[in-house]
């Protein structure tokens, strides 16, 4: 009897201990991407961590993808079809859930910018900017003030909603003898989302922007 008790200690002795290291080492990271354009001719893609390539996706415009597993902190962005790198993605060395933001770079491919969605300063409500024009853009957010540079992002937050359960929104571009308002609307308060906002600039220097909601599941009160 004491015989059988060693024994099945010595096969229960390889499980644990190979289970718990591995864990340690390759805690689970998290992407979902969102692409600034996306060329008609693309086709599906794929990542590259390591070894390892995720399935075959559509790369979205106006949302967010669904999330995908890799082992590594640095990997890459590649076309399924011809198998061309189209950008290199360094995650932060915090955090494990992530929204890569990939915007057009030249002369080919995707400069990424990544955002940590497991941050709790990253909130319901909240919007990530990002200027991929050449001037500088300043923003009204409610009574809140945004500055933000050429090719600089920051994470941005309306206060001081009105009566109604809006906000009153404006942005304006710096220019050399004075701010030029290129956009004034209303956004309603909405704590289901987070929101990416790109301001864009076409060939005749014409300032715009567009957003893109990331929908957040209803929070569980305790």
């Amino acid at each position: 009897m004491k015989w059988l008790i060693f024994l099945l200690g010595l096969a229960c002795m390889p499980m644990v201990q190979g289970q718990e290291p591995a864990e340690e080492k390759n805690p689970r990271l998290l992407v979902k991407l969102l692409a600034v354009y996306v060329p008609e001719d693309l086709g599906q893609v794929y990542l590259k961590s390591g070894d390892a390539k995720s399935p075959a996706f559509d790369l979205p415009a106006n949302n967010v993808s669904e999330a995908q597993g890799v082992s590594q902190r640095s990997f890459t962005l590649h076309t399924s079809n011809k198998d061309l790198p189209l950008s290199t993605v360094n995650l932060p060395e915090s955090g494990h859930e992530f929204i890569v933001v990939l915007s057009p770079a030249k002369p080919s491919g995707y400069r990424s910018v990544v955002v940590r969605t497991d941050d709790p300063g990253f909130r319901r409500g909240d919007v990530f900017f990002l200027n991929l024009t050449t001037k500088t853009v300043l923003g009204k957010l409610g009574s809140r003030p945004l500055v933000l540079e050429s090719g600089k992002s920051a994470l941005g937050r309306a206060e001081g909603p009105k009566e109604k359960g809006y906000y009153d929104i404006a942005f304006a571009t710096r220019q050399e003898n004075e701010d030029r308002l290129f956009s004034s609307s209303r956004w309603p308060i909405d704590d289901q989302i987070r929101s990416y906002l790109f301001f864009l600039e076409d060939a005749t220097g014409r300032i715009t922007y567009r957003a893109v909601d990331e929908f957040l599941p209803v929070e569980k009160k305790p």
